[in-house]
């Protein structure tokens, strides 16, 4: 079995190179295509800064009571 592997390690390579390029472009394809789209991730991201603004705002309502 040792003999055979050495014999043949250019094809086990081309091969794993091979495995590794589909996987790559493969994961490249399928991320673009069922990534969230643009309009989604911008509204996310509205609602998370618009979240934290409202935190921050209770934290300094927050702190501002605590002083007095």
């Amino acid at each position: 079995m040792i003999q055979f592997i050495k014999e043949h390690w250019v094809q086990y390579l081309i091969g794993a190179t091979v495995a590794v390029l589909l996987g790559l472009g493969l994961s490249f394809f399928l991320g673009g295509m069922w990534s969230t789209p643009e309009s989604i991730r911008a509204e996310r991201v509205e609602a998370e800064q618009q979240k934290g603004e409202e935190l921050d705002e209770i934290d300094f309502e927050t702190r501002a009571a605590s002083r007095d």
